[in-house]
């Protein structure tokens, strides 16, 4: 007996000893996963332990009273931490390492006090054999603690929605500042060409078929849509939107042929449905539960279009709606509430609903308050929780599908106030619009083929009111956008009009435009420096009304035609009027005729002696072979059919076939506008509509020395057009790197438009590169070049 204890002496004395060359190799590396159940805490300043419902010994330390404590002691080095809880309320709780509460977490209710738990997790450092203490501050709420995980990474927990840190700018050139992205951005080629894209406004809203907001209206009683909810689902607090949600069918969905669709159409990118307003993911979201992968149709529907967008190399685009503003501000609070009368007068809607409140339902395991938020007011969205998941629920997007294009159905700016609410992005917007720039460089090898739309920059509803300062950045920091309202004129940067067919989503009985419409519009905003986004709107189960496909179809065969007046093209000096739209493309002049008679017509706008048309020398109508007869003097020109022009072939609507008519027009001045494809200009600045007699119209103007305009030209020589005026500064002009001379701008009489300031004339043929760079004091103007 004896020897056998000295032997298990032995054992236990090497075993101790292992343990602690083992602990002490290790004390400095962090911790994968550490759990510390809430008996083992520390009670202080009355914190009390107390047994759970849940289970026969799990132990719970009660917090209710500010300045209560639990604290767990020598911990692991770590990164992480998770704190398990019960609670019935909105708020926070406080925590810190050692005797400090530095942070504030935030937490939710899980249904009850004792059986039902959730967790907070947040990053925060803990050195090694350091304590954790959590504990309720002045402020925080009750809640019963039943332990803590900490360590590296994520714990293996899903990611904490509602804790997340502020999200990281991507490395790369971008910078977080308004003035920084304008210095660097131009909007890419592709973009500039493409001109007309197609949207799936598409989602769980679009299976009710009753239209657009249908989220938040159901919630509203005076609304109609409430109305038809009860009729046709149930109360709201017993079937709520997270129902709609799971009982969306979209066995009718043909990504592949509603793609082959939109390509036939003349579509030169897709705009996928992200997420809308009711803050549902329609992708594999990492930071959103609530999405079509989980719940519904369980489909990565974002991830399906991107594959089909690829295959018929096209752009690919995705659409974000769940901003701050929108959705924490609009959407979220009307679910809070209850009916004022009737017999569930004052029974909370399902929004109110806990993750208790599903055992044994469809939706176990889920918690509501990811989908509809905690219970919160509308007040200062940008501060919220919330805003930090957008962020990070985008970056999500982005980093999964690439897109070349992303939209906000958001204000840049956050000046302007909807609903009660203040909207915008505001000190968010420059930080997400980095990250996706320099992102974007990262897949693209350095090219910068990214697209950032945004509403609010300027116009009616500018939301830079409160820093106008910044407009003059932002408006070539990103591709502005808005909703069915085309710019009044052109503009000098790129932008996009967002349009539908009819209503956004679904609506039963409504009404689609027609292809006459559609190509109207399109070209409005086209002769604008526009392109337009186009939605077909989708049943709920995802196909389309014939009519829509029909619609579609015409449209195709139009532009199959007229094409050329479209895409790569650029504005003319002016944009035409309601009748007629004018473009430039290859030196040409374009103009689209929207209602021509088949008699004579005569174009004000394009008489001789104006600044950018030239000597006219041909007049051709696509789609025809018919000889037009013109004059072009002073008053115009007019063009007279020498016989009967046949409709457009390929093309079903009467109207469109007939009376929209593509005039393509050469003439002697053919010269490269400082703007056409090709054209290189960060750092400048662009105007037009100068009424000053440039070519075009419009500048690209700098005002630092340093700055460069540069373009790719084929041919033997080149002449440099550019303004002279009083105080102007110097261009260095190279060409294929080397320098050619500095040129001076300044002019001792009044400003000259249009002076050929350099040129050279013995280029070996071929294609070359020319840069023009600001030297010396004094602005400096770009405004052509004549290639020979």
């Amino acid at each position: 007996m004896k020897r056998i204890t000295l032997t298990a002496i032995r054992c236990c004395l090497a075993l101790l000893l292992a343990a602690i060359v083992v602990l002490t190799a290790t004390s400095n590396i962090h911790a994968k996963e550490h759990s510390v159940e809430a008996k083992f805490a520390v009670v202080l300043h009355g914190a009390a332990k107390v047994a759970s419902d849940a289970s026969e010994g799990i132990v719970l330390v009660r917090l209710t009273e500010a300045g209560q404590r639990a604290q767990f002691e020598r911990l692991p080095a770590s990164r992480m931490v998770a704190i398990r809880y019960a609670c019935v309320s909105v708020g926070t709780i406080s925590i810190g390492v050692g005797d400090q509460l530095s942070q504030k977490i935030n937490v939710h209710s899980s249904g009850d006090l004792n059986s039902s738990f959730l967790f907070a997790k947040l990053a925060l450092e803990i050195p090694d054999g350091a304590a954790l203490t959590i504990g309720m501050a002045d402020g925080d709420v009750p809640v019963n603690v039943a332990g803590i995980v900490v360590g590296d990474e994520d714990l293996a927990l899903p990611p904490d929605i509602w804790n997340l840190p502020p999200l990281p700018v991507a490395d790369g050139p971008y910078t977080s500042e308004w003035k920084t992205i304008a210095a660097l951005y131009s909007a890419p080629e592709w973009w500039r060409d493409a001109k007309f894209g197609a949207w799936s406004h598409w989602d769980p809203q679009s299976m009710p078929e009753q239209g657009d907001w249908y989220a938040r209206n159901m919630y509203m009683p005076r609304n109609p849509d409430y109305r038809f909810h009860n009729e046709k689902f149930g109360h709201p607090s017993e079937y709520g939107y997270k129902d709609i949600a799971h009982n969306w069918v979209i066995d009718r969905w043909d990504p592949e042929g509603l793609m082959n669709l939109y390509v036939e159409m003349g579509a030169r990118y897709f705009m996928a449905m992200g997420v809308h307003h009711d803050n549902f993911d329609c992708w594999d979201s990492t930071y959103q539960p609530w999405n079509s992968v989980r719940v519904g149709p369980e489909v990565d529907i974002v991830g399906k279009w991107e594959k089909v967008t690829r295959k018929h190399k096209i752009r690919f685009g995705i659409g974000f709606h769940h901003s701050p503003a929108r959705t924490w501000g609009q959407f979220m609070p009307v679910r809070y509430t209850s009916d004022r009368s009737g017999p569930k007068a004052g029974v909370p809607y399902d929004a109110l609903q806990t993750i208790l409140d599903g055992k044994g339902k469809w939706w176990e395991g889920l918690d509501p308050v990811d989908l509809y938020g905690p219970l919160h007011d509308r007040n200062d969205p940008l501060h919220s929780p919330f805003a930090n998941q957008f962020m990070w629920r985008v970056d999500d997007a982005i980093s999964k599908y690439h897109p070349d294009v992303i939209y906000f159905d958001e204000h840049a700016g956050d000046s302007q106030v909807d609903l009660g609410v203040n909207m915008g992005l505001g000190f968010l917007a420059p930080r997400l619009i980095a990250n996706y720039y320099n992102k974007s460089l990262q897949w693209n090898d350095g090219r910068m083929e990214a697209v950032i739309n945004l509403k609010g920059v300027g116009g009616p509803y500018n939301s830079f009111q409160n820093s106008p300062e910044l407009l003059p950045f932002v408006e070539s920091a990103l591709v502005k956008s808005s909703e069915k309202i085309i710019e009044s004129d052109i503009q000098a940067y790129p932008f996009q009009t967002e349009t539908s067919i009819s209503e956004w989503h679904y609506q039963t009985g409504q009404r689609n435009l027609d292809a006459p419409e559609i190509v109207k519009l399109l070209m409005q905003n086209v002769s604008r420096n526009g392109t337009m986004l186009l939605n077909l709107t989708q049943h709920g189960r995802g196909d389309l009304d014939p009519e829509v496909i029909h619609i579609a179809k015409d449209i195709g065969a139009w532009l199959k035609i007229n094409g050329e007046a479209v895409y790569g093209s650029r504005p003319f000096e002016f944009f035409g009027n309601d009748s007629v739209s004018y473009t430039r493309n290859n030196a040409r002049v374009y103009a689209t005729l929207v209602d021509w008679n088949g008699g004579p017509v005569t174009l004000e706008a394009l008489g001789t002696g104006g600044a950018t048309l030239g000597k006219v020398s041909k007049v051709e109508m696509l789609g025809s072979v018919v000889k037009l007869d013109f004059v072009q003097n002073e008053q115009g020109l007019t063009l007279t059919p020498s016989g009967e022009v046949l409709p457009q072939p390929g093309i079903t609507d009467e109207l469109l076939a007939s009376s929209f008519r593509v005039l393509r027009i050469t003439h002697d001045k053919g010269w490269f506008n400082d703007d056409d494809p090709g054209a290189f200009a960060p750092k400048w600045i662009r105007r037009c509509t100068l009424g000053t007699g440039d070519f075009n119209n419009d500048l690209y103007i700098s005002h630092t020395p340093g700055d460069v305009w540069q373009c790719t030209f084929t041919g033997s020589g080149v002449t440099v057009i550019a303004p002279t005026e009083a105080g102007a500064g110097q261009i260095e002009v190279k060409i294929d790197g080397q320098s050619r001379a500095t040129v001076d701008l300044a002019s001792s009489k009044n400003r000259l438009a249009q002076q050929k300031v350099w040129e050279v004339n013995d280029l070996p043929r071929g294609e070359h590169v020319i840069e023009l760079f600001h030297r010396g004091d004094g602005l400096v103007a770009v405004d052509a070049l004549v290639v020979r």
